[in-house]
Protein backbone atom coordinates (compact mmCIF):
# COMPACT_ATOMS: atom_id res chain seq x y z
CA UNK A 1 0.00 0.00 0.00
CA UNK A 2 1.17 3.36 -1.16
CA UNK A 3 0.32 6.19 0.79
CA UNK A 4 0.78 9.82 -0.22
CA UNK A 5 1.89 12.69 1.77
CA UNK A 6 0.50 16.03 1.70
CA UNK A 7 2.70 18.13 -0.83
CA UNK A 8 1.47 21.91 0.08
CA UNK A 9 4.46 23.05 1.92
CA UNK A 10 5.45 26.71 2.37
CA UNK A 11 8.09 28.10 0.54
CA UNK A 12 10.73 27.92 2.71
CA UNK A 13 10.70 24.70 3.32
CA UNK A 14 12.35 24.11 -0.48
CA UNK A 15 14.74 25.87 1.51
CA UNK A 16 16.95 22.70 1.62
CA UNK A 17 20.84 22.90 1.77
CA UNK A 18 23.24 21.41 -0.43
CA UNK A 19 24.69 18.94 2.10
CA UNK A 20 20.99 17.83 2.76
CA UNK A 21 20.00 17.41 -0.57
CA UNK A 22 23.06 14.73 -1.34
CA UNK A 23 22.17 12.43 1.49
CA UNK A 24 20.70 9.23 1.04
CA UNK A 25 16.76 9.21 1.44
CA UNK A 26 17.44 6.53 4.41
CA UNK A 27 20.36 8.60 5.82
CA UNK A 28 18.12 11.97 5.86
CA UNK A 29 14.92 9.81 7.62
CA UNK A 30 17.15 8.43 10.32
CA UNK A 31 18.39 11.68 11.38
CA UNK A 32 15.24 13.14 11.20
CA UNK A 33 14.00 10.52 13.55
CA UNK A 34 16.80 11.24 15.92
CA UNK A 35 15.89 14.72 15.94
CA UNK A 36 12.18 14.39 16.67
CA UNK A 37 13.27 12.37 19.54
CA UNK A 38 15.81 14.70 20.84
CA UNK A 39 13.73 17.83 20.09
CA UNK A 40 10.43 16.36 21.44
CA UNK A 41 10.96 13.68 23.62
CA UNK A 42 13.95 14.52 25.01
CA UNK A 43 13.71 13.08 28.71
CA UNK A 44 12.41 9.49 26.58
CA UNK A 45 14.96 7.18 28.05
CA UNK A 46 14.32 8.30 31.31
CA UNK A 47 10.35 8.34 31.95
CA UNK A 48 11.28 4.42 30.54
CA UNK A 49 14.69 3.73 33.14
CA UNK A 50 12.09 4.82 36.05
CA UNK A 51 9.55 2.47 34.77
CA UNK A 52 8.65 -0.53 37.82
CA UNK A 53 10.99 -3.88 37.28
CA UNK A 54 9.73 -6.88 38.65
CA UNK A 55 11.86 -9.37 36.91
CA UNK A 56 14.58 -11.18 38.85
CA UNK A 57 17.53 -12.19 36.07
CA UNK A 58 18.09 -8.87 34.14
CA UNK A 59 20.62 -9.42 31.23
CA UNK A 60 19.42 -6.12 29.95
CA UNK A 61 18.00 -3.15 31.63
CA UNK A 62 14.60 -2.38 31.33
CA UNK A 63 15.09 1.16 29.52
CA UNK A 64 16.80 -1.40 26.50
CA UNK A 65 14.13 -3.81 26.35
CA UNK A 66 11.19 -0.87 25.65
CA UNK A 67 13.09 0.82 23.38
CA UNK A 68 13.67 -2.01 21.43
CA UNK A 69 9.81 -2.78 21.32
CA UNK A 70 9.98 0.81 20.25
CA UNK A 71 12.07 0.50 17.67
CA UNK A 72 10.82 -2.21 16.46
CA UNK A 73 7.74 -0.07 14.85
CA UNK A 74 9.91 2.60 14.81
CA UNK A 75 12.00 1.02 11.46
CA UNK A 76 8.20 -1.33 10.79
CA UNK A 77 9.90 -4.09 10.97
CA UNK A 78 6.02 -5.81 11.21
CA UNK A 79 7.32 -8.81 13.81
CA UNK A 80 9.76 -9.92 16.89
CA UNK A 81 11.13 -12.28 14.17
CA UNK A 82 11.88 -9.51 11.63
CA UNK A 83 13.45 -7.92 14.33
CA UNK A 84 15.77 -10.33 16.05
CA UNK A 85 17.07 -11.38 11.88
CA UNK A 86 18.14 -7.46 12.12
CA UNK A 87 19.79 -8.04 15.38
CA UNK A 88 22.07 -9.94 13.16
CA UNK A 89 23.14 -8.01 11.13
CA UNK A 90 26.48 -6.34 12.22
CA UNK A 91 26.28 -2.74 10.89
CA UNK A 92 22.55 -2.60 12.18
CA UNK A 93 23.81 -3.51 15.98
CA UNK A 94 26.06 -1.04 15.66
CA UNK A 95 24.11 1.82 13.87
CA UNK A 96 21.42 0.71 17.03
CA UNK A 97 23.90 1.39 19.63
CA UNK A 98 25.13 5.01 17.66
CA UNK A 99 21.19 5.97 18.16
CA UNK A 100 20.23 4.85 21.16
CA UNK A 101 23.39 4.32 22.91
CA UNK A 102 21.82 1.10 24.79
CA UNK A 103 22.48 -2.74 23.57
CA UNK A 104 20.00 -4.62 21.18
CA UNK A 105 18.08 -6.83 22.83
CA UNK A 106 16.68 -10.10 21.78
CA UNK A 107 13.33 -9.69 20.87
CA UNK A 108 11.82 -12.81 23.38
CA UNK A 109 13.52 -11.58 26.58
CA UNK A 110 11.60 -7.87 25.51
CA UNK A 111 8.60 -10.47 25.63
CA UNK A 112 9.20 -11.58 28.75
CA UNK A 113 9.15 -8.10 29.94
CA UNK A 114 5.95 -7.60 28.14
CA UNK A 115 4.25 -10.56 30.14
CA UNK A 116 4.46 -8.86 33.44
CA UNK A 117 4.49 -4.96 33.01
CA UNK A 118 1.61 -3.76 33.91
CA UNK A 119 0.05 -2.15 30.91
CA UNK A 120 -0.91 1.24 33.03
CA UNK A 121 2.52 2.12 32.51
CA UNK A 122 3.62 2.26 29.64
CA UNK A 123 0.17 4.12 28.31
CA UNK A 124 0.89 6.83 31.52
CA UNK A 125 3.90 7.30 29.86
CA UNK A 126 2.52 7.80 26.26
CA UNK A 127 0.10 10.04 27.27
CA UNK A 128 2.94 12.28 29.64
CA UNK A 129 4.51 12.20 26.35
CA UNK A 130 1.28 13.57 24.17
CA UNK A 131 0.75 15.82 27.11
CA UNK A 132 4.51 17.31 26.45
CA UNK A 133 3.67 18.06 23.31
CA UNK A 134 0.15 20.02 24.11
CA UNK A 135 2.51 21.99 26.23
CA UNK A 136 5.30 22.48 23.68
CA UNK A 137 2.39 24.03 21.51
CA UNK A 138 2.71 21.86 18.53
CA UNK A 139 -0.91 21.32 17.21
CA UNK A 140 -1.86 24.94 18.19
CA UNK A 141 -2.48 26.14 14.82
CA UNK A 142 -4.79 23.15 14.45
CA UNK A 143 -7.54 24.10 17.41
CA UNK A 144 -10.76 23.98 16.62
CA UNK A 145 -12.02 27.56 16.58
CA UNK A 146 -8.58 28.30 18.00
CA UNK A 147 -9.92 27.37 21.48
CA UNK A 148 -10.36 23.70 21.97
CA UNK A 149 -8.76 20.00 20.58
CA UNK A 150 -10.33 17.75 18.31
CA UNK A 151 -10.31 14.31 20.04
CA UNK A 152 -11.61 11.48 17.72
CA UNK A 153 -12.81 8.40 19.05
CA UNK A 154 -13.07 5.01 17.98
CA UNK A 155 -12.86 1.08 17.98
CA UNK A 156 -10.93 -1.32 15.49
CA UNK A 157 -10.09 -5.19 15.78
CA UNK A 158 -6.35 -5.86 16.75
CA UNK A 159 -6.35 -9.59 16.31
CA UNK A 160 -8.69 -12.94 15.75
CA UNK A 161 -8.19 -16.41 16.65
CA UNK A 162 -10.05 -20.06 15.70
CA UNK A 163 -8.93 -20.65 19.31
CA UNK A 164 -9.58 -19.02 22.77
CA UNK A 165 -6.69 -16.88 23.16
CA UNK A 166 -7.40 -15.71 26.49
CA UNK A 167 -10.08 -14.99 29.27
CA UNK A 168 -10.38 -11.56 27.95
CA UNK A 169 -11.45 -12.63 24.08
CA UNK A 170 -14.57 -11.57 22.67
CA UNK A 171 -16.56 -14.31 19.98
CA UNK A 172 -18.88 -14.48 17.41
CA UNK A 173 -20.66 -17.28 16.10
CA UNK A 174 -20.94 -17.93 12.48
CA UNK A 175 -24.47 -18.96 11.03
CA UNK A 176 -22.38 -22.56 10.31
CA UNK A 177 -21.37 -22.46 14.32
CA UNK A 178 -17.64 -21.77 13.61
CA UNK A 179 -16.57 -19.71 16.52
CA UNK A 180 -13.88 -17.32 16.22
CA UNK A 181 -12.21 -15.35 19.30
CA UNK A 182 -10.75 -11.92 18.72
CA UNK A 183 -9.12 -8.82 20.55
CA UNK A 184 -10.88 -4.94 19.68
CA UNK A 185 -9.36 -1.75 21.00
CA UNK A 186 -11.23 1.81 21.51
CA UNK A 187 -8.70 4.93 20.86
CA UNK A 188 -9.21 8.75 21.79
CA UNK A 189 -7.02 10.37 19.13
CA UNK A 190 -5.97 13.66 18.85
CA UNK A 191 -6.74 14.73 14.84
CA UNK A 192 -5.35 17.54 13.00
CA UNK A 193 -6.19 18.63 9.87
CA UNK A 194 -3.03 18.17 8.20
CA UNK A 195 -3.33 14.78 8.84
CA UNK A 196 -1.89 13.94 12.47
CA UNK A 197 -3.96 11.03 14.47
CA UNK A 198 -1.83 11.32 17.79
CA UNK A 199 -3.03 8.47 20.51
CA UNK A 200 -4.16 9.98 23.69
CA UNK A 201 -5.43 7.17 25.70
CA UNK A 202 -6.56 3.27 25.11
CA UNK A 203 -9.54 1.13 26.58
CA UNK A 204 -9.81 -2.68 25.37
CA UNK A 205 -12.82 -3.55 24.48
CA UNK A 206 -12.63 -7.26 26.36
CA UNK A 207 -14.41 -10.18 28.34
CA UNK A 208 -11.71 -10.27 30.93
CA UNK A 209 -13.73 -10.02 34.38
CA UNK A 210 -16.90 -11.42 32.81
CA UNK A 211 -18.67 -14.36 33.83
CA UNK A 212 -20.22 -16.85 30.96
CA UNK A 213 -23.16 -15.21 31.43
CA UNK A 214 -22.39 -11.92 31.73
CA UNK A 215 -23.50 -10.04 28.19
CA UNK A 216 -20.18 -9.12 26.10
CA UNK A 217 -18.01 -5.84 26.33
CA UNK A 218 -18.94 -3.71 23.69
CA UNK A 219 -17.54 -0.06 22.23
CA UNK A 220 -20.05 1.81 24.34
CA UNK A 221 -19.21 0.66 27.67
CA UNK A 222 -15.56 1.15 26.82
CA UNK A 223 -15.92 4.76 25.60
CA UNK A 224 -17.30 4.80 29.75
CA UNK A 225 -13.86 4.29 30.84
CA UNK A 226 -12.38 5.31 28.32
CA UNK A 227 -13.68 9.15 29.22
CA UNK A 228 -12.06 8.66 32.46
CA UNK A 229 -8.72 8.08 31.42
CA UNK A 230 -8.76 11.11 29.25
CA UNK A 231 -10.13 13.09 32.08
CA UNK A 232 -7.69 11.25 34.34
CA UNK A 233 -4.46 12.14 31.37
CA UNK A 234 -5.80 15.46 30.23
CA UNK A 235 -7.64 17.09 33.15
CA UNK A 236 -7.98 20.56 31.94
CA UNK A 237 -7.91 20.31 28.25
CA UNK A 238 -10.25 21.96 26.06
CA UNK A 239 -11.66 19.52 23.86
CA UNK A 240 -14.51 18.45 21.41
CA UNK A 241 -15.29 14.61 20.77
CA UNK A 242 -15.55 13.91 17.22
CA UNK A 243 -17.59 10.09 17.10
CA UNK A 244 -19.34 8.21 14.56
CA UNK A 245 -23.44 7.67 14.33
CA UNK A 246 -22.84 4.93 17.35
CA UNK A 247 -22.66 7.72 19.84
CA UNK A 248 -25.97 9.56 19.74
CA UNK A 249 -27.57 8.50 22.61
CA UNK A 250 -28.15 10.23 26.43
CA UNK A 251 -25.13 8.49 27.76
CA UNK A 252 -22.73 9.89 26.06
CA UNK A 253 -24.60 13.32 26.15
CA UNK A 254 -23.92 12.82 29.93
CA UNK A 255 -20.89 11.94 29.71
CA UNK A 256 -19.81 15.12 27.51
CA UNK A 257 -21.94 17.26 29.84
CA UNK A 258 -20.43 16.21 33.22
CA UNK A 259 -16.76 16.49 31.89
CA UNK A 260 -17.48 19.86 30.10
CA UNK A 261 -16.37 18.84 26.65
CA UNK A 262 -18.22 20.00 23.47
CA UNK A 263 -18.96 17.11 20.92
CA UNK A 264 -19.68 16.69 16.70
CA UNK A 265 -21.44 13.20 16.28
CA UNK A 266 -22.49 11.74 12.95
CA UNK A 267 -26.47 11.48 12.89
CA UNK A 268 -27.90 8.33 10.52
CA UNK A 269 -31.32 8.85 9.54
CA UNK A 270 -32.47 6.19 11.70
CA UNK A 271 -30.91 7.71 14.84
CA UNK A 272 -32.55 9.43 17.66
CA UNK A 273 -36.28 8.72 15.53
CA UNK A 274 -38.06 11.17 18.47
CA UNK A 275 -35.95 14.19 16.75
CA UNK A 276 -36.10 12.99 13.62
CA UNK A 277 -39.73 14.25 12.93
CA UNK A 278 -38.80 17.79 14.21
CA UNK A 279 -35.60 17.85 11.95
CA UNK A 280 -37.51 17.15 9.39
CA UNK A 281 -40.30 20.07 9.84
CA UNK A 282 -37.82 22.72 11.11
CA UNK A 283 -35.02 22.31 8.55
CA UNK A 284 -37.93 23.69 6.10
CA UNK A 285 -37.54 27.05 7.95
CA UNK A 286 -33.86 26.78 9.17
CA UNK A 287 -31.77 29.06 10.95
CA UNK A 288 -29.00 30.04 8.38
CA UNK A 289 -27.48 28.59 5.00
CA UNK A 290 -23.70 29.34 3.52
CA UNK A 291 -22.18 27.62 0.94
CA UNK A 292 -18.52 27.69 0.19
CA UNK A 293 -16.73 26.76 -3.39
CA UNK A 294 -13.90 24.94 -3.66
CA UNK A 295 -11.68 25.09 -6.55
CA UNK A 296 -8.91 22.58 -7.84
CA UNK A 297 -7.48 21.61 -11.19
CA UNK A 298 -10.23 20.37 -12.72
CA UNK A 299 -12.60 19.85 -10.06
CA UNK A 300 -15.31 22.14 -8.39
CA UNK A 301 -16.86 21.32 -5.55
CA UNK A 302 -19.75 22.95 -3.77
CA UNK A 303 -20.33 22.80 0.05
CA UNK A 304 -23.77 23.83 1.16
CA UNK A 305 -24.12 24.04 4.67
CA UNK A 306 -28.05 23.94 6.55
CA UNK A 307 -28.11 24.68 10.47
CA UNK A 308 -30.42 24.58 12.71
CA UNK A 309 -30.23 24.90 17.11
CA UNK A 310 -31.87 24.24 19.91
CA UNK A 311 -33.01 21.08 19.12
CA UNK A 312 -34.59 19.53 22.23
CA UNK A 313 -33.92 15.76 22.93
CA UNK A 314 -34.74 14.92 26.82
CA UNK A 315 -32.83 17.50 28.83
CA UNK A 316 -30.42 18.45 26.42
CA UNK A 317 -30.64 21.11 23.50
CA UNK A 318 -28.80 19.82 20.24
CA UNK A 319 -27.67 21.87 17.20
CA UNK A 320 -28.57 20.11 13.86
CA UNK A 321 -25.72 21.07 10.26
CA UNK A 322 -26.67 19.41 7.31
CA UNK A 323 -23.51 19.52 4.50
CA UNK A 324 -24.60 19.14 0.76
CA UNK A 325 -21.05 18.75 -1.32
CA UNK A 326 -21.38 18.50 -4.67
CA UNK A 327 -18.47 17.96 -6.74
CA UNK A 328 -18.52 18.25 -10.74
CA UNK A 329 -15.28 17.29 -12.72
CA UNK A 330 -15.11 20.01 -15.89
CA UNK A 331 -12.58 17.59 -17.42
CA UNK A 332 -14.61 14.06 -17.31
CA UNK A 333 -17.98 15.90 -17.10
CA UNK A 334 -18.55 13.44 -13.94
CA UNK A 335 -21.03 14.71 -10.92
CA UNK A 336 -21.43 13.25 -7.36
CA UNK A 337 -23.16 14.20 -4.28
CA UNK A 338 -22.52 13.39 -0.79
CA UNK A 339 -24.61 14.14 2.31
CA UNK A 340 -22.96 14.81 5.91
CA UNK A 341 -25.22 15.27 8.92
CA UNK A 342 -23.72 15.87 12.16
CA UNK A 343 -25.55 16.92 15.68
CA UNK A 344 -23.76 19.11 18.62
CA UNK A 345 -23.92 20.46 21.73
CA UNK A 346 -22.25 24.01 20.14
CA UNK A 347 -25.16 26.99 19.16
CA UNK A 348 -24.66 27.75 15.46
CA UNK A 349 -24.38 30.60 13.27
CA UNK A 350 -22.96 30.67 9.79
CA UNK A 351 -19.39 30.63 10.60
CA UNK A 352 -19.29 28.05 13.31
CA UNK A 353 -21.50 25.47 11.28
CA UNK A 354 -19.11 25.28 8.81
CA UNK A 355 -16.47 24.33 11.57
CA UNK A 356 -18.21 21.64 13.14
CA UNK A 357 -19.65 20.24 10.00
CA UNK A 358 -15.83 20.12 9.32
CA UNK A 359 -14.58 18.97 12.16
CA UNK A 360 -16.98 15.79 12.17
CA UNK A 361 -16.15 14.64 8.83
CA UNK A 362 -12.35 15.17 9.65
CA UNK A 363 -13.09 11.86 12.36
CA UNK A 364 -12.57 9.68 9.46
CA UNK A 365 -8.89 10.78 10.47
CA UNK A 366 -8.41 8.14 13.04
CA UNK A 367 -9.28 5.31 10.75
CA UNK A 368 -7.66 6.42 7.83
CA UNK A 369 -4.12 8.08 9.15
CA UNK A 370 -4.80 6.11 12.30
CA UNK A 371 -5.82 2.60 12.11
CA UNK A 372 -5.49 1.88 8.59
CA UNK A 373 -1.76 2.59 8.42
CA UNK A 374 -1.14 1.09 11.55
CA UNK A 375 -2.40 -1.88 10.06
CA UNK A 376 -1.20 -1.39 6.39
CA UNK A 377 1.33 1.45 6.71
CA UNK A 378 4.08 -1.20 8.01
CA UNK A 379 3.43 -1.51 11.74
CA UNK A 380 1.79 -4.76 11.00
CA UNK A 381 -0.89 -3.45 13.99
CA UNK A 382 -2.72 -6.65 13.34
CA UNK A 383 0.15 -9.25 14.02
CA UNK A 384 0.09 -11.34 17.26
CA UNK A 385 3.48 -9.67 18.92
CA UNK A 386 2.74 -12.29 21.59
CA UNK A 387 0.48 -15.44 20.61
CA UNK A 388 0.21 -16.25 24.31
CA UNK A 389 -0.10 -12.96 26.55
CA UNK A 390 -3.19 -10.75 26.47
CA UNK A 391 -0.66 -8.26 29.04
CA UNK A 392 2.02 -8.64 26.51
CA UNK A 393 -0.24 -7.73 23.42
CA UNK A 394 -1.36 -4.38 25.11
CA UNK A 395 2.00 -3.05 26.11
CA UNK A 396 3.33 -3.95 22.38
CA UNK A 397 -0.01 -1.96 21.49
CA UNK A 398 1.31 0.37 23.35
CA UNK A 399 5.19 0.73 21.93
CA UNK A 400 3.50 1.02 18.77
CA UNK A 401 1.23 3.96 19.75
CA UNK A 402 4.63 5.49 20.88
CA UNK A 403 6.71 5.09 17.59
CA UNK A 404 3.77 5.94 15.33
CA UNK A 405 3.51 9.67 17.24
CA UNK A 406 6.90 9.79 16.75
CA UNK A 407 7.32 9.38 13.04
CA UNK A 408 4.12 10.97 12.28
CA UNK A 409 6.21 14.07 13.59
CA UNK A 410 9.18 12.87 11.67
CA UNK A 411 7.21 12.91 8.21
CA UNK A 412 5.41 16.09 8.86
CA UNK A 413 8.14 18.08 8.97
CA UNK A 414 8.98 20.32 6.52
CA UNK A 415 12.79 18.47 5.86
CA UNK A 416 11.04 15.54 4.96
CA UNK A 417 7.79 16.62 3.26
CA UNK A 418 10.20 18.39 0.67
CA UNK A 419 11.51 14.27 -0.66
CA UNK A 420 8.17 13.84 -1.69
CA UNK A 421 7.52 17.34 -3.22
CA UNK A 422 10.63 17.31 -5.62
CA UNK A 423 9.29 13.60 -6.51
CA UNK A 424 5.64 12.64 -6.76
CA UNK A 425 5.68 9.41 -7.09
CA UNK A 426 7.94 8.71 -3.69
CA UNK A 427 5.88 7.12 -1.00
CA UNK A 428 6.73 6.18 2.69
CA UNK A 429 6.83 3.49 2.16
CA UNK A 430 9.59 3.42 -0.11
CA UNK A 431 11.19 5.98 2.26
CA UNK A 432 11.25 3.31 5.25
CA UNK A 433 12.49 0.74 2.83
CA UNK A 434 15.59 3.20 1.56
CA UNK A 435 15.51 3.49 5.74
CA UNK A 436 16.30 -0.02 6.31
CA UNK A 437 18.77 -0.14 3.66
CA UNK A 438 21.10 2.21 4.78
CA UNK A 439 21.02 0.58 8.57
CA UNK A 440 21.58 -2.41 7.36
CA UNK A 441 24.35 -1.80 4.58
CA UNK A 442 25.77 1.84 5.87
CA UNK A 443 27.62 3.67 9.34
CA UNK A 444 26.00 6.12 10.68
CA UNK A 445 28.38 8.77 12.02
CA UNK A 446 28.78 9.21 15.58
CA UNK A 447 30.54 12.81 14.83
CA UNK A 448 27.35 13.57 12.72
CA UNK A 449 25.02 12.27 15.62
CA UNK A 450 27.08 14.42 18.10
CA UNK A 451 26.92 17.53 16.11
CA UNK A 452 23.50 17.34 15.93
CA UNK A 453 23.71 16.71 19.62
CA UNK A 454 25.29 19.90 19.94
CA UNK A 455 23.33 22.11 18.14
CA UNK A 456 20.23 24.06 17.89
CA UNK A 457 17.44 23.55 15.51
CA UNK A 458 13.44 23.51 15.51
CA UNK A 459 11.99 21.04 13.29
CA UNK A 460 8.79 22.96 11.76
CA UNK A 461 6.00 20.71 10.55
CA UNK A 462 3.67 21.38 7.14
Amino acid sequence: MNIKVNTKVNDKSKKFTNTMQNRPKGQLIIYQVYKTIRQYFPDLLDRISKLPDFRERKQYEIVELVVGAIAMFLFKQGSRNAMNNDRKETKFSKNYCRLFKLKLPHMDTVDDLFRILKEEELEAMKSALVAGLIEQKVFRKFKFLGKSYIIAIDGTGIASFDYKHCEACLTKTSKNGKTTYFHTVMEAKLITSNGLSISLATEWISNEGKSEYDKQDCELNAFKRLAVKIKKYFPRLPIIIAADGLYPNQSFFEICKNYGWNFVVTLQDKSLKSIQEDIAWLKNKPDGETTVVQAEKHVRITLTYTYLNNIQYKEYSLSWVECIEDKINHKTGETEQKRFVHISNISLDRSKSVSVSDAGRLRWKIENEGFNTQKKGGYKLEHKYSRISFLAMKNYYQCLQIAHIINQLAIKSQCINMLFVNDRKFTIIKLWQRLMSFLIECDISENELLAINCQRFQIRLT
